[in-house]
């Protein structure tokens, strides 16, 4: 009886494919890329809701369209794409309810109706977890990556779908094409043993639906990290390419006018750079730390100048994966190169770019448009973008809007370029926001200074100080002394009750007396037994010396 339970299951499954499908809706961070923009839009999905989310790009919008999945036959959508160019279109890609792989996409030409234009079935796959898309750069057709299969997908009428079986032994996590039509850049895991999978990449030369791509030439990546013996990454191991977990993600993105590629591998927390022209081995890598992983869990090119990365630099415990921090790093790669020594130009959030209100702290992904615009995407589904702002003035994300706004740059502060980072202080000899010069010759005009101002202005300020003077105590050794050595002649009482006084009295006595015992020595022998007297008195008494005050 329980073999035959266990034939049934077998059976089921081989038919069934739905059944070997993980689906959970609360989690963000499951299979693929859940948010996407250029300078027009902004869209997220929601599988908790069934609703994607589609923002128009302004500064402070609060305005927000909601298109639902039942205009599908969705169950889960893995991930979304919109053209770089300015079109309010955007494609998806998902699961339905039979374990279907789709395609499929919206389109408008209002503000909020978007309309489904085409949907297509992936015939003849079972479902599959690594299932990755991207656009081209004239938006004019989408490429996908499986595990089994690729596919091109025209979205001009017809709607034609080509799909070849996957020839290139890479199980994908990863694709980007950017503002090309010829070339892209697929990053996954390939087995190498029957036990062990690497990181590695290609780069594929794109013939739309004409043939399946070409792969051009491998991308070296896991040859080329070298890590210390004490490095716990060192032992880090991927046993099966095609077994799929969020930890294990990668990303990629390529800047076309500057031909180079960033890959993110967040669960070896590091960032490869890469020439386009030359990928045998990388031009610099940068990491975050021993003993964490999640930095370059997503990676952009700011804009299509290529001259800046942008890298969402997450935290977590390298060994039990819990999150400790989320930060989006801007380096400006063009001027300062990209090591791990080099600064980020901006790091955000910060005290002057605070996290927004509608945002969880916990980021998992992040993406750039043409302009320079950058979107974030949280554990709980929320989105949010930072706007590029003008010359003069930065983004200031503390407003209840899933938009930045616009503010000017203080005093003595400046930027003369549109971009996401905060206003610098101008530098030794200029002032105010545009950094004038100083005119003046006497001029005070210090790094950050808000006004041109004369040295004559200040006040000279004496800088010696006198020794402080010891606070008052009440020492009554020293009252004791003053009162006992001052005769105070202000009444007769004062002067009989001063000790000064009888002092004097007692000195005056002690003279006579002496005197009475030299002249009676002097003039009368028989005065030597008043002195013996005197002697024996003043021995009973012992005051000094046992009696010898004077020898007579």
């Amino acid at each position: 009886m329980f073999i035959a339970v266990q034939i049934t299951m077998a059976a089921i499954l081989l038919v069934d494919p739905v059944l070997l499908y993980t689906k959970v809706t609360t989690d963000y961070d499951l299979y693929g890329i859940k948010v996407a923009m250029n300078d027009r839009i902004m869209v997220s999905a929601d599988n908790l809701y069934l609703v994607w989310y589609i923002l128009p790009i302004s500064a402070n919008s609060s305005f927000i369209c909601f298109t639902y999945y039942n205009e599908t036959t969705c169950d889960f959508v893995y991930s979304i794409v919109v053209p770089m160019v300015d079109s309010t279109l955007f494609v998806y890609n998902c699961i339905d309810y039979q374990g279907n792989n789709l395609i499929g996409f919206f389109a408008s030409n209002t503000t909020c109706d978007f309309l489904l234009v085409n949907e297509q079935i992936i015939s003849n796959y079972s479902t599959q977890d690594n299932f990755v898309i991207t656009i081209d750069g004239n938006g004019t057709g989408v490429y996908g990556f499986a595990d089994d299969f690729i596919f091109f997908y025209e979205l001009q009428a017809p709607f034609k779908l080509t799909v070849w079986p996957n020839i290139f032994n890479i199980s994908p996590r990863a694709i980007d094409i950017g503002s090309s039509m010829q070339y892209g850049v697929l990053v996954g895991y390939c087995q190498s043993t029957p036990s062990t999978a690497i990181e590695c990449g290609s780069i594929l030369a794109l013939n739309n639906s004409l043939s399946i791509p070409d792969r051009v030439n491998d991308i070296s990546i896991r040859s080329n990290l070298n890590f210390n013996w004490s490095d716990p990454r060192i032992n880090f191991l991927v046993a099966q390419s095609r077994a799929y977990s969020a930890d294990t993600t990668m990303s990629v993105s390529i800047a076309w006018r500057t031909r180079q590629i960033l890959i993110g591998i967040q669960s070896l927390n590091i960032v490869l750079l890469y020439a386009f022209d030359n990928v045998s081995q990388p031009i610099s890598t940068r990491q975050n730390e021993i003993g964490f992983s999640g930095f370059g869990k997503s990676v952009a090119w700011l804009d299509n100048q290529g001259q800046k990365a942008v890298i969402l630099a997450n935290r977590y415990v390298y060994l039990t994966k819990q999150w400790i921090s989320s930060s989006v790093h801007i380096y400006d790669v063009a001027s300062d190169g990209f090591t791990d020594e080099t600064q980020p130009v901006l790091i955000f959030p910060n005290s002057e770019q605070t996290m927004f209100e509608v945002m969880n702290v916990v980021l998992i992904q992040l993406t750039c448009s043409k302009s320079g615009t950058l979107a974030i995407f949280d554990i709980l589904g929320n989105t949010a973008a930072l706007i590029s702002a003008p010359a003069g003035m930065y983004p200031y994300t503390g407003v209840p809007y899933f938009t930045s706004s616009f503010v000017p740059c203080i005093s003595g502060t400046h930027r003369n370029y549109s971009g996401l980072e905060l206003c610098t202080p101008c530098p030794n000899g200029t002032f105010s926001n545009n950094c004038e010069q100083c005119a003046r010759n006497d001029s005070f005009c210090p790094y950050g200074s808000v006004q041109d101002l004369s040295y004559s202005t200040f006040e000279s300020i004496e800088q010696n100080q006198e020794y402080p003077e010891s606070p008052e105590t009440t020492v009554f050794d020293d009252l004791l002394m003053q009162n006992m050595f001052s005769l105070n002649a202000q009444s007769p009482h004062c002067i009989r009750v001063s000790p000064m006084t009888w002092v004097l009295v007692v000195f005056m006595l002690g003279i006579i007396v002496a005197i009475t015992a030299v002249v009676a020595e002097a003039y009368c022998p028989r005065t030597h037994k008043i002195q013996s007297r005197l002697k024996q008195l003043f021995q009973k008494v012992d005051l000094v010396g046992e009696g010898e005050v004077s020898k007579f």
